[in-house]
């Protein structure tokens, strides 16, 4: 596999994983609410979708951060190192 395509591949997979974190703490919050005693609404959906969101931006920061430190830095190790 080419460099630039593991790149992608880990940016992309970054962003999956902040997709994932944002809905969970949308349940979380979602739960806590519904804990409280009161009824969900459409602004559930709101939430939801402002945290996926924030999570997709979560991953386009975290991604290229953690590529730099990782493959091109070495943090891991020589054999991760790219070039």
């Amino acid at each position: 596999m080419k460099k630039e395509s593991k790149k992608k591949l880990y940016l992309v997979l970054w962003i999956i994983m902040g997709i994932l974190f944002g809905i969970l703490v949308s349940g979380i919050i979602e739960l806590t609410y519904i804990k409280l005693g009161y009824t969900t609404s459409y602004l559930f959906l709101a939430t939801y979708a402002a945290m996926i969101i924030a999570g997709i931006f979560l991953g386009l920061w975290t991604g290229p951060k953690a590529w730099q430190k990782i493959y091109v830095e070495g943090v891991r190790g020589k054999k991760y190192i790219k070039g």
